[in-house]
C-alpha cells in the first residue's frame, strides 16, 4: 500500500469515516450455501462482502486420548491459500491463528456434546474434524470461518458402524458462538473490517459470543480502551442474533 492510501485510510478513520462507505458498526453482507462438497460429511460455503470460505467437516473413530476416555474431540484446521492473498500477517502464522480462534469458540461454547460422541469407553468415539479454506480474502477471515464452520457442523450428517441410518452431531444450537471482530484504526473501532482497514488498523478484537463470552482474541501491536471492549461485547451481542437465526433457517432448509 503506498503511502498516500495509508494516509488517506487513517484520515478518513478520523472522522469516523470508511473506505467502502459503511457506519462503524455496519457488517457486509453474508451468502450462505450449504451442502456443497459431496464427499465432506457437512460442508459450508460463505461470502462476508468479498472474502470468501468454504468449511467441510468429516467425522471419523478412533482411540479417545487417555485424560478423556468418554470424550470425543474436535480439530479445527484453516488454510490460508496465497490464491486468497492480502493476509494481515504473516500466511502461515495467521492460518494457525484463524484455526485455533474458530476452535476456541466452539470448543469453549460447549456447542457440541463429546461425550455423546463416545462409542465405546475407553476405546471408540468420534472425532469432529473441520478443514477450512479461503478462497479470496477482502478482511476479516476470522468471522467468515466462523460462520461456514458453523454452518457446516449444523449440516453435518453421519454414519457410526453398528448403527443404521445417518446421525446429527449432537449440538445445542442454544450454545452456537458467533465470532465478531473488530478493528481499531487510531481512536476509531469499526466492525467487521475490509482488507484495506486490516492493513492500517493499530489492533484487532474478535470476541465469541454463545449463551455468554466464549472467547476474546486480540491481534496487532495497539490496545483497545476498556470502554472500547464494552462497545465492542454490545456489539457483538447484537449480532449474534442475526446470524444465528440465518444458521437455523439454514438447518431447517
Amino acid at each position: 500500500m503506498s503511502v498516500e492510501n495509508y494516509s488517506y485510510l487513517r484520515e478518513l478513520a478520523k472522522s469516523g469515516l470508511r473506505s467502502d462507505q459503511r457506519k462503524p458498526f455496519e457488517r457486509r453482507n453474508i451468502v450462505l450455501k450449504t451442502k456443497v462438497s459431496n464427499h465432506a460429511d457437512g460442508s459450508a460455503y460463505v461470502e462476508l462482502g468479498e472474502t470468501k470460505v468454504i468449511a467441510g467437516v468429516k467425522v471419523l473413530p478412533g482411540e479417545p486420548y487417555p485424560d478423556r476416555p468418554d470424550e470425543g474431540s474436535l480439530n479445527v484446521n484453516f488454510e490460508a491459500s496465497e490464491l486468497a492473498a492480502n493476509y494481515p500477517a504473516d500466511r502461515l502464522i495467521y492460518s494457525v491463528e484463524v484455526g485455533r480462534v474458530t476452535d476456541r469458540a466452539i470448543r469453549e461454547s460447549k456447542m457440541i456434546d463429546m461425550k455423546q460422541l463416545c462409542v465405546t469407553p475407553g476405546s471408540k468415539v468420534l472425532f469432529v474434524f473441520i478443514d477450512i479454506y479461503a478462497i479470496n480474502n477482502d478482511g476479516n477471515l476470522l468471522d467468515a470461518s466462523n460462520v461456514a464452520a458453523l454452518a457446516a457442523l449444523l449440516d453435518a450428517e453421519y454414519s457410526v458402524e453398528g448403527k443404521e441410518g445417518k446421525m446429527k452431531l449432537p449440538i445445542n444450537i442454544d450454545n452456537t458462538p458467533i465470532s465478531s471482530t473488530f478493528v481499531k484504526i487510531g481512536d476509531a473501532v469499526f466492525l467487521d473490517g475490509n482488507s484495506l482497514e486490516e492493513t492500517v488498523a493499530d489492533a484487532r478484537l474478535s470476541i465469541g459470543i454463545g449463551k455468554g463470552i466464549n472467547s476474546m482474541q486480540k491481534g496487532g501491536v495497539g490496545y483497545f480502551k476498556q470502554e472500547e471492549i464494552e462497545t465492542c461485547v454490545d456489539e457483538a451481542f447484537k449480532y449474534k442474533d442475526e446470524i444465528k437465526s440465518m444458521l437455523i433457517e439454514k438447518l431447517k432448509s
